[in-house]
């Protein structure tokens, strides 16, 4: 496991995946207690964070995807994740190539294609931050 400097907050991307019927991906995730989420993470030395978009898209689901888009900043404390962090949220919007979901199970261990409202007016323990994303994605 990769070592944390808990003493700055740590930069962080996050994918909200869209469908050709513009369905948002969530997944499951054993590190932040089994909440629903979208795919995303830490952002590595060097790297663009688009390019950290499509790289954590890609190893946490198995998809491909293209039209980033810029949606919102968020902060986070969570109280639900596998370790005591302070996270910065970049999180952009994009489109899936593929259909070909491959879940990591580790990352995620369910998924649901669900349409945006739907999705937060439904019984999935949906991540607080992620609500956060997704509402501030529907006002664009």
């Amino acid at each position: 496991m990769t070592e944390y400097d808990t003493k700055y907050p740590e930069a962080v991307t996050g994918a909200l995946i869209l469908n050709e019927n513009d369905e948002i991906f969530l997944m499951k995730s054993p590190k932040w207690e089994n909440q629903w989420l979208v795919p995303g993470g830490h952002v590595e030395k060097g790297e663009k964070i688009e390019d950290c978009v499509k790289r954590e898209a890609k190893e946490e689901v198995g998809l491909d995807v293209e039209n980033i888009e810029f949606v919102t900043v968020l902060e986070g404390m969570p109280e639900k994740f596998e370790r005591d962090t302070h996270f910065i949220f970049l999180n952009y919007s994009c489109r899936a190539e593929n259909q070909e979901v491959e879940l990591d199970q580790r990352e995620a261990v369910e998924h649901v294609w669900i349409d945006p409202q739907e999705a937060l007016e439904s019984d999935l323990d949906i991540n607080e931050s992620t609500v956060d994303f997704i509402e501030a994605f529907m006002e664009q």
